[in-house]
């Protein structure tokens, strides 16, 4: 099985995103971002996520004006 590719998230675009959040329950950054609280985790560590995750989460993020 091919190792998936990771993408790392620009921290400004993290830092953004926090910034909307109310509160850190996995509901609510499901419901915001469309991805779970690992890969919430992950973003906030600056750390790397799925390269595939990464993209539809930009396009969510400039769909909805935030970046």
């Amino acid at each position: 099985m091919p190792t998936p590719r990771l993408t790392q998230v620009e921290p400004a675009v993290v830092h953004k995103m926090a910034s909307v959040l109310k509160c850190q329950k996995p509901e609510v950054i499901q419901n915001h971002f469309g991805i779970g609280l690992n890969t919430w985790v992950k973003l906030r560590e600056g750390k790397a996520i799925r390269h595939s995750v990464a993209v539809r989460l930009l396009q969510r993020l400039q769909r909805d004006q935030l970046i």
